[in-house]
C-alpha cells in the first residue's frame, strides 16, 4: 500500500532592504567595441579595466556596469530579443532635456533610436543588440 505525502511550502516574507542595483554584468562580443561604445558614445568613465577580462563603468554614485567577454563557445543571438534572459535595462535621467541631449548623442554617433517616446523614454540597443531603456524619473 502507498501512502501519499503531501508537502506544503510556506513562504515568508524575508525582508531584504534592497538600496539599489550594486552592478549588472554583460558578456560582450568584443570588449574594445563595447569599450568605444559606452566610453566615446554613451560617455560612461571607466574605473577598472582588465584587458581581455573586464571592464567597469560607473552608472551614477552607486551602480556599477561590468562588461566581460563571452564565455568559450558561447553562440550570439541577434533577432531582435528572441531569446531567454535578459530583455532590456531600464536607468532613469534627472530631466526630459537630458534625454534629448541623449538622442542627439546617440544620433551622433550613428546609433538607431526612435526619439523621445511617452512617457519620456528614450531605447537604444549596443553593439551586442542589448536593448537600453533611458527613463525620466518622476
Amino acid at each position: 500500500m502507498r501512502r501519499r505525502v503531501v508537502v506544503a511550502l510556506r513562504w515568508r516574507p524575508v525582508g531584504i532592504e534592497i538600496d539599489g542595483v550594486h552592478h549588472i554584468t554583460l558578456r560582450v562580443g568584443d570588449l574594445e567595441r563595447s569599450r568605444s561604445f559606452y566610453a566615446g558614445v554613451l560617455g560612461l568613465v571607466a574605473d577598472q579595466d582588465f584587458p581581455g577580462e573586464k571592464l567597469r563603468f560607473r552608472l551614477g554614485p552607486h551602480t556599477r556596469l561590468v562588461l566581460r567577454p563571452p564565455l568559450p563557445g558561447t553562440a550570439f543571438e541577434r533577432d531582435g530579443g528572441r531569446r531567454l534572459g535578459l530583455d532590456h535595462l531600464a536607468l532613469g535621467v534627472p530631466t526630459r532635456a537630458e534625454l534629448d541631449r541623449v538622442v542627439a548623442v546617440l544620433r551622433g554617433a550613428g546609433v538607431r533610436t526612435g526619439g523621445v517616446r511617452e512617457p519620456g523614454v528614450v531605447s537604444f540597443r549596443d553593439p551586442d543588440g542589448i536593448a537600453w531603456e533611458l527613463y525620466e524619473k518622476d
